[in-house]
């Protein structure tokens, strides 16, 4: 904090809401797993375990000082995303949150606040709150929001020219006080890279299992809505829950302790065989991840001096989540985008490359995959045709700035050469299937005889060589 004028409001503000809460008998609550959390969650939230968790535990981070977590969720429209946030939220005090379906790059600026006659400022107050910003298309508020999703200073100064009633330019100053939680929920692919560094990206699942479950709830909860809310708002497990996130609020928790960084750091960097710039933030959003477990528990993790320390579990359930996330985030791009590139991209390459006389092209990067190829490759896998300007200005732009493809002409004599082949560049399993004694990867096993033909004796005791 950047004052003790803020550290004083902070103090008022404990007070104040001690005074307004009813006082919740903490002793009922025992230690509670991740696991029981995602049950509870599944109640109105079917598959997307890791998903939903991350939401939920996004959404708890609000309760600290300074470790509120950022999330993205990208994918596609109806996948699942919106509704996941706003389900997971409705747990959550409706005081604490900022829900907008949308909102301009300057809005949240102009946003409710008081006057601060001392620093002749509006203030805006942004602390333990949780701001959504579900289909949000506009990228630009995100980049607006930069300092305030990077945790720069406490108090964000912003100044901005506006007319008076007279017609006069007049300079407004407006404080953004304090770190909310994120969530921004967005249909579009493309992500700048310091966005996409500032937040864990997530995408909502799409499979058939999700899809058949989501129906389910749906012709349950269309039958007779009013029944089913009422179901559900008497599940004991959902009561306690949200008791307990009343509860954690109340505890006004302002640091939670990680006392082994360095096994967290070690475990850290085994997930990735090259390191990035990106990284060392993706490792303050794993330390985030684990704070915020541990506040799930707080009252089992108060030392007798009072601090808040983080278990060896918490650390744990904190590693395994990540673990799932990494790949992803280590190629700075939403899991939606990877899940494509393996699913019909990746596929449609393999695919291709089994056909013997384009192999040995294919092997020197004379011909890579057309986009017609994918689109039909997908329309075989799917039965539902390939959005062409979604494919264009979205997925392969993202995926070629990631540097996952590279969009070049091919270089083959009787190949169209007016549209741009895609070549992989990012091996799912981690080596370049035209590698020598790595060429089984691509398709069927061939004959010696064949195999000889078109990428020579592997044991180089022949002259044959693939062609240049």
């Amino acid at each position: 904090m950047d004052s003790s004028h803020g550290m004083s409001e902070q103090h008022s503000d404990k007070s104040a809401l001690a005074a307004t809460e009813k006082y919740i008998d903490t002793s009922q609550f025992g230690e509670i797993t991740l696991e029981k959390v995602a049950d509870t969650l599944s109640l109105t939230i079917k598959e997307d375990h890791v998903n939903k968790l991350l939401a939920f535990l996004c959404m708890l981070s609000a309760y600290t000082k300074d470790d509120q977590i950022n999330i993205s969720f990208n994918s596609q429209s109806s996948s699942g995303k919106t509704y996941t946030t706003t389900e997971v939220a409705k747990l959550f005090p409706s005081e604490d949150k900022i829900e907008l379906s949308g909102a301009t790059p300057t809005s949240l600026f102009y946003g409710e606040g008081r006057m601060d006659k001392k620093r002749k400022a509006r203030v805006i107050p942004f602390e333990r709150k949780i701001l959504i910003l579900s289909e949000q298309s506009n990228t630009l508020l995100q980049a607006k929001l930069r300092p305030l999703l990077s945790h720069d200073k406490w108090t964000l100064e912003h100044r901005f020219t506006n007319k008076d009633k007279k017609g006069a330019n007049r300079v407004e100053k407006v404080i953004i006080q304090g770190y909310p939680a994120t969530v921004f929920c967005s249909a579009s692919m493309r992500l700048d890279e310091q966005e996409a560094t500032r937040a864990i990206l997530l995408s909502s699942e799409t499979t058939e299992a999700k899809i058949r479950a989501g129906i389910h709830l749906q012709a349950l909860r269309g039958a007779n809505a009013a029944a089913f809310e009422a179901k559900l708002e008497a599940n004991l497990d959902r009561i306690a829950l949200k008791e307990r996130i009343l509860a954690i609020r109340q505890e006004h928790i302002d640091n939670v302790i990680l006392v082994d960084p360095n096994e967290i750091e070690q475990q850290f960097l085994k997930m990735f065989p090259l390191l990035k710039a990106r990284h060392q933030r993706d490792l303050a959003h794993l330390q985030q991840l684990i704070k915020a477990i541990a506040l799930l528990n707080v009252w089992f993790r108060r030392q007798t001096d009072g601090s808040i320390v983080a278990s060896q579990g918490d650390v744990d359930m904190a590693l395994e989540l990540w673990r799932g996330l990494a790949e992803s985030q280590d190629l700075n791009v939403p899991p939606a985008l990877i899940d494509f590139y393996k699913e019909y991209i990746w596929a449609a390459y393999i695919e291709k490359a089994n056909d013997f006389e384009l192999a040995s092209d294919m092997q020197v990067g004379r011909i890579g995959l057309t986009r017609r190829e994918v689109a039909d490759y997908h329309y075989r896998k799917t039965g539902s045709m390939l959005n062409d300007e979604r494919f264009r200005k979205e997925i392969l732009v993202q995926l070629h700035g990631a540097g996952i493809v590279d969009e070049r002409q091919p270089d083959v004599f009787g190949v169209d050469k007016r549209s741009p082949h895609i070549f992989p560049k990012w091996f799912p399993d981690g080596k370049d299937p035209f590698e020598e004694n790595n060429i089984g990867k691509v398709g069927v096993d061939l004959p010696q005889d064949v195999f000889d033909m078109f990428f020579g004796r592997a044991d180089h005791e022949s002259d044959a060589k693939p062609r240049e």
